[in-house]
């Protein structure tokens, strides 16, 4: 006998059950703030993207979805799509599958993506932000820090990931603590202008969160000959993982470590091979940050 579907209009009874398996592990006021919360995505590629059905599926019912990118071949190596998806507004595929997941989830898309012109008000209507703004561009890393600042004067915190290499880097600015500065103080406004990616990413990256496998990279695009970073499935999916516990936490009014680094390639090493990669990468980062030097004292 073929178990009855449940039906999309009985929104209380589809809720519930939903989120059955929930009960016992999360405590049910903070499934009600969960629920009722407003998320704004910001960035629904390979970091936000992960945290998207995640959260749906924990319980999420009101989400805002900003991104103006289409979905590339390049991108199904990584991010939550499938061929049928491909040209289409990253943010509206979400929104899609979403409704495939909860019928009743409450989804705004906004597919021109941030821009100085909304920046404020998305802000202003969310209760909390995750942070999946590409930094390829110094357009975008502009648009970064402007999310920040306008979260900083909401008082909204904000969840952001770096996937590098093997790692993720999950990093926490809770602005609704009194004292909490933009991006750490790292960065104003006037600055992020001008601000290339390498050095956005130098400064607001944790050194721990770069790997051995990276430092290659960083080195050939210091010197103007990559072409672009690899990105890793594990990666930008664990950001998902790591970003649906921590909006779980802070929308309960707990609190959460401002950063957490999980090197995926590192915990699954055995401790000899563990040693010698830590010491090659002790050199490895001594080198780039020579090269960074020297490109610094070049560009002066």
């Amino acid at each position: 006998m073929t178990a009855a579907r449940p039906r999309a209009a009985d929104r209380e009874d589809f809720y519930a059950e939903l989120i059955t398996r929930n009960r016992g592990l999360i405590p049910a006021a903070d499934q009600i703030r969960l629920r009722s919360a407003a998320v704004l995505v910001a960035g629904c590629g390979s970091v936000g993207g992960a945290a998207i059905e995640p959260l749906v599926r924990l319980g999420a019912e009101h989400l805002t979805l900003v991104d103006p990118g289409d979905y590339e071949l390049a991108n199904l190596n990584r991010q939550r799509a499938t061929l049928d998806d491909l040209l289409r507004n990253k943010a509206q595929a979400h929104a899609d599958r979403i409704a495939r997941i909860n019928p009743h989830a409450d989804v705004r898309v906004e597919p021109k993506g941030l821009t100085p012109d909304n920046i404020e008000e998305l802000v202003r209507c969310a209760d909390l932000v995750v942070d999946g703004v590409d930094v390829t561009t110094v357009e975008a890393v502009r648009l970064k820090v402007s999310l920040h600042l306008a979260a900083a004067r909401a008082a909204v915190p904000v969840v952001c990931g770096y996937d590098v290499a093997g790692v993720q880097a999950l990093l926490v600015y809770d602005y609704r603590v009194p004292g909490t500065r933009p991006l750490g103080g790292k960065f104003g406004a006037a600055e992020a202008a001008t601000i290339t990616p390498l050095e956005f990413m130098a400064r607001e990256v944790p050194t721990a969160a770069l790997p051995l496998e990276i430092v290659p990279v960083v080195i050939s695009q210091v010197s103007g000959s990559g072409d672009g970073f690899p990105q890793l499935v594990y990666t930008a999916d664990l950001f998902g993982v790591l970003a649906a516990r921590a909006v779980l936490e802070l929308l309960a009014g707990h609190p959460v470590r401002k950063r957490t680094i999980v090197d995926v390639h590192q915990l699954l090493r055995p401790g000899p091979q563990r040693l010698r990669v830590s010491a090659a990468r002790a050199v490895a980062l001594l080198k780039l940050a020579r090269t960074l030097a020297r490109a610094k004292k070049g560009r002066g």
